[in-house]
């Protein structure tokens, strides 16, 4: 058990450190684009880039990881990470910025791979606790990443891509030098890319997906635009775009470390699983009133129920998924490019929304997109 916990801090430690990186670069993307002098639609596609290649290469990592070890998949992940961000800070044009963010969503399967690895060395039991753990790493790097970001963009664009890479090599040493590997799996299914279809007709399996799938598409909606959003209603910047992205990362690793093992005392998964999803899709009804009422109070409520329902959500949906399915790191992998998928799509449905129709519209597709996750969830 002792060893178990070293194990999950050391997890901890890099999922951590992967997420300063990313929650440094992900409210600051749409300021470097304006560098560029780019529109709305070229800042959400900057976005979908990265999730493009994530959704391509990130079931090939799990497979990968499930037949070489987890291990070396991790340190490939945090270096083209790290190539990612340096290129970021140097970039001197729009098409450097997409390269930049291509390289890190091909080599990015670090946030799957360690949910596999997590998966490896726990009991049934203690698995929601090992995704929660996962998730308050989550968490906890998006409170000081775009803390950091935002203070450090302020004083050169430059700082924090160089920040965000230094993070990423710190990572792939500590899995170097202090994560052992896990049992690999000698047997492993060859990987094929009609599985992404295929799941669709595993009767549980394809419910964790579908609802995972329009639950990403409501995140997706809201990551690429809230920057541009809250610019627009209350006139935020860098610091404090950053500030309300670490909001939502506090709520979410209070949500994962304490009120998670309360309420699963008290429900079924499938009961955590739907108040997340109830949760999350009336804090993007109250984000998308913003617009025509724009107070920070009800910015923070809204963001309040975003941070308690993916708290709810997203542990406790993995946890379920490696009860149904055997190669662990596949199969979460395949999650993965299910949530790329979203945020290929769900950003240029967003930049067009905000650009042509209204800015308050991707929050409000944003709550119909969690509505159909809720009711499709129903059905499991």
């Amino acid at each position: 058990m002792k060893d178990t916990n070293s194990k999950y801090g050391i997890i901890f430690l890099i999922v951590f450190l992967d997420l300063l990186g990313a929650g440094i670069i992900l409210p600051l993307l749409p300021f470097y684009a304006e560098k560029f002098t780019a529109s709305a639609v070229v800042i959400t596609l900057l976005v979908s880039s990265y999730s493009l290649m994530q959704f391509i290469f990130a079931p090939i990592l799990g497979h990968l990881s499930d037949k070489h070890g987890r291990k070396p998949i991790l340190i490939i992940s945090q270096v083209g990470s790290a190539v990612g961000y340096v290129l970021l800070a140097f970039a001197n044009s729009i098409y450097v910025l997409f390269i930049s963010r291509i390289i890190d969503g091909i080599t990015g399967g670090n946030i799957s791979t360690a949910q596999a690895y997590i998966s490896d060395i726990s009991s049934e039991k203690d698995k929601k606790k090992g995704f929660g753990i996962i998730g308050a790493a989550f968490g906890l790097g998006f409170i000081l990443g775009p803390t950091i970001g935002g203070f450090l963009g302020q004083i050169n664009i430059m700082l924090p891509g160089i920040f965000a890479a230094l993070a990423a090599i710190t990572a792939s040493i500590l899995v170097y030098l202090k994560l052992p590997e896990t049992k690999r799996h000698k047997k492993t299914e060859k990987y094929d890319i009609r599985q992404m279809l295929y799941v669709l007709k595993m009767k549980k399996v394809s419910t964790i997906f579908l609802s995972t799938l329009f639950f990403g598409l409501a995140v997706a909606m809201m990551q690429s635009t809230f920057a541009l959003y809250t610019q627009k209603v209350l006139g935020f910047r860098e610091r404090e775009n950053g500030l309300m992205f670490a909001y939502i990362g506090i709520i979410s690793i209070l949500m994962q470390l304490f009120i998670l093992r309360k309420l699963e005392n008290l429900y079924e998964d499938e009961k955590i699983v739907k108040i997340g999803l109830m949760s999350s899709s009336i804090g993007f009804l109250i984000i998308s009133l913003l617009y025509y009422q724009p107070t920070i109070l009800l910015l923070l409520f809204g963001l309040t129920l975003l941070g308690f329902g993916q708290g709810s959500f997203n542990p406790v949906i993995r946890a379920m998924l490696t009860k149904h399915v055997d190669s662990h790191g596949k199969y979460l992998g395949l999650l993965s490019s299910y949530i790329s998928l979203t945020m290929i799509i769900g950003p240029f449905i967003a930049g067009n929304l905000f650009e042509f129709v209204n800015p308050a519209m991707p929050f409000l597709a944003a709550f119909l997109m969690m509505m159909t996750s809720f009711f499709v969830f129903k059905k499991f």
